[in-house]
């Protein structure tokens, strides 16, 4: 088994190549516009009418369906308050080591790595570009895997208006209106979605504290564009979503055991392309305000648990592509500060009391890549290099009630630095290899957590001594035509992670509660490769992808017995087909 990567690598190439002819432009490769034949790595385009018809009631659901390799996590539908969208045989339990951007700005929270996407609504999207395989080289921390790049439809004049109703008592309405004055268009945008819901939990198991899960949700976005003309296009956004979602219990509360989530999005964008010079630059913010209600009876106590978070990311970023010593070169620097402040208020029984979790992360990091192209555009070649300095403050937990006194009070700074290379090179075949950074999350270093239930219940405890992780991977691939109208695009990975990031049960507990913690292990090993067919005649088209991968722990001195056991929530096979016929 250990060799199957290298006999699929040596298969690849050793087949007849012929490059597919496909006319699409993308920007997330290079962070300003290419032609998706002269990026030397595996690109998906996903349009607006792709999304539309894939079956999937959240976009997160969408793309799993439509991109070969990724894969989800989300259990419970439109309900879910957490979900995560992973690729190239990344556990689905992390959507840490896969960056998602809309529309280029990264909307992964620096607290968690989550993204919240119930808020990304599938209806106002153009398309979506998946950049797959390390991306650390551009995109620094978090894109160790990839890069989902949701691009949303521009400011546009005209009206538009629908509502939906379905399962469960879910009813959808949305609405939008734009107009254009001269150069300046501008464009609003609303949405608001609700589903009475389903009771999930098994007859036997239910009790009269057990209701519906349920949810509401409401959307609301503006957006400008202003056309400079040669000057290019300076563009700003702003974005705001509230959601409640129902855990499935109630004993007092109206609501229950629910969780709100209300999140603001601001960017600011200038960029532009006179032919000889292209650039970008942004500027963003995003605060998510969460809060969770616990309610319940143990026993004959009532409790009661309020938490508390607020998450911000501040950034900016900026890139220019100009000819230099023969070739293109993409010059940039990126800057972001992440921060969260938590607390769990424990109303009932009392005493009362509250947890304290807090923290900030600062990264900056500039960035090169040089483009060239050699035997008349025939042989593509790349090459980038980043630099990443990531700096951990204000650190901070506590937890009065002493269960836990691990790391009680203010924790250490903590400074981390790490170099990203990147090398691809495409003659019909791509070859690339390239090295993923990422820090360790706000949480995972500040915030201890009681999850789950049962006999999976754990206490999830801060562990201020993580590592960085990085993330080492080697892939090929083609793009093939042989008849009109058909495209394979086969690609293989392998990938070795070293101090990888990973949730484990350490030897305590706590009043019968098992201790886990996120720890570094030793090294880890994904490799894998996707088979993607599509063929187009006239009105119908099919598409169907196979996908495969296989990970373990190479060393683990914390816990030696998980060596050689695979990694969970990793996949093993995904395989996904559709056919489709328009008139």
């Amino acid at each position: 088994m250990k060799l199957l990567p290298g006999v699929l690598c040596a298969a690849f190439a050793a087949l007849p190549l012929s490059a597919a002819d496909v006319a699409i432009t993308v920007v997330t490769p290079a962070r300003t516009a290419r032609s998706i034949a002269d990026v030397p790595g595996d690109v998906e385009v996903v349009t607006a009418r792709e999304l539309e018809t894939a079956p999937g009631a959240t976009l997160n659901d969408k793309l799993v369906n439509l991109v070969p390799g990724a894969v989800s996590s989300r259990a419970n539908g439109i309900y879910s308050f957490t979900s995560a969208v992973t690729l190239r045989g990344l556990p689905s339990s992390d959507q840490g080591r896969t960056l998602v951007l809309l529309d280029g700005v990264p909307v992964n929270t620096g607290a968690t790595g989550a993204v919240n996407w119930n808020r990304l609504a599938a209806g106002e999207i153009d398309r979506i570009e998946v950049f797959k395989g390390p991306a650390s080289s551009l995109y620094g921390s978090g894109a160790a895997a990839g890069v989902i790049n949701v691009i949303t439809k521009k400011a546009a004049p005209g009206y538009r208006a629908g509502a939906s109703y379905g399962t469960y008592n879910t009813f959808g309405a949305s609405a939008g209106a734009g107009a254009r004055i001269k150069d300046l268009t501008l464009s609003l945008e609303g949405g608001y979605l609700s589903s009475g819901g389903y009771n999930s939990a098994p007859e036997a198991l239910r009790t009269a504290y057990t209701v519906n899960k349920h949810m509401r949700q409401k959307d609301a976005s503006a957006k400008a564009s202003l056309d400079l003309g040669s000057s290019g296009t300076v563009d700003a956004q702003y974005a705001r979503h509230e959601g409640l979602y129902g855990e499935g219990t109630r004993v007092i509360t109206a609501d229950g055991a629910s969780r709100r989530y209300s999140t603001d999005f601001a960017r600011a964008a200038w960029h532009g392309d006179d032919g000889a010079l292209a650039w970008q630059t942004q500027a963003y913010y995003q605060l998510e305000d969460y809060s969770r209600l616990n309610e319940y009876y143990k026993g004959a106590v009532y409790g009661r648990v309020n938490t508390v978070a607020l998450r911000q990311d501040t950034g900016g970023q900026a890139a220019v592509s100009l000819p230099l010593a023969g070739a293109l070169a993409t010059l940039g620097a990126d800057y972001k500060l992440a921060s969260v402040d938590a607390a769990d208020h424990n109303a009932l029984p009392l005493p009362a009391y509250d947890d304290r979790n807090r923290g900030r992360l600062s990264q900056y990091a500039p960035y090169v890549q040089a483009e060239k192209k050699l035997f008349s555009g025939r042989l593509k070649l790349l090459a980038a290099l980043r630099y990443d300095n990531a700096t951990y403050f204000d650190g901070y937990f506590y937890n009065p009630s002493g269960t836990i006194n691990l790391v009680n009070g203010p924790q250490r700074r903590h400074y981390w630095d790490s170099f990203s290379p990147k090398a691809a090179a495409g003659l019909e075949q791509y070859v690339s290899y390239g090295r993923g950074f990422r820090p360790p999350s706000l949480e995972d270093m500040c915030l201890t957590l009681l999850k789950g239930k049962g006999a999976a219940q754990r206490l999830n405890v801060a562990n201020p001594a993580l590592k960085p992780e990085t993330l080492n991977t080697a892939e090929t691939g083609f793009r093939l035509a042989p008849l009109a109208g058909l495209y394979i695009d086969p690609a293989a990975y392998y990938t070795v992670g070293r101090h990888f990031m990973y949730t484990t049960d350490t030897a305590e507990n706590v009043g019968g509660v098992i201790v886990s913690k996120k720890q570094n292990i030793g090294r880890v090993r994904i490799y894998g490769a996707e088979l993607p067919v599509k063929f187009y005649a006239g009105p119908l088209s099919l598409a169907a992808a196979w996908a495969w991968s296989e990970s373990g722990i190479l060393a683990y001195t914390g816990n030696t017995a998980l060596e050689g056991k695979t990694l969970a929530y990793a996949p093993r096979h995904t395989v996904s087909a559709s056919v489709e016929a328009k008139f």
